[in-house]
């Protein structure tokens, strides 16, 4: 099965979504685009495409936070990392 791969990273000018080499409009929060990629997320799963969100956390790492084969939608907190 294909996966998508969104990542919520910090570019400078806000928070940004990252999937397939695209970009999105900056996000003021992280809680935000975490949540927007979730949703994003959700729809691939929704559409027979397994995805993962991935978080830069305030360290510059990023790490796994949500994955569509195992986590519920919406997913009960938004973390701030």
């Amino acid at each position: 099965m294909d996966r998508s791969h969104y990542y919520v990273m910090f570019d400078g000018g806000g928070w940004t979504i990252q999937c397939d080499g695209e970009n999105s409009e900056p996000y003021p929060r992280q809680r935000d685009a975490f949540k927007d990629a979730v949703a994003l997320a959700h729809l691939d799963e929704t559409n027979g495409r397994e995805a993962a969100v991935i978080v830069q956390g305030a360290d510059a790492m990023f790490r796994p936070v949500w994955d569509s084969s195992k986590d519920v939608y919406p997913p009960p907190l938004v973390p701030e990392l």
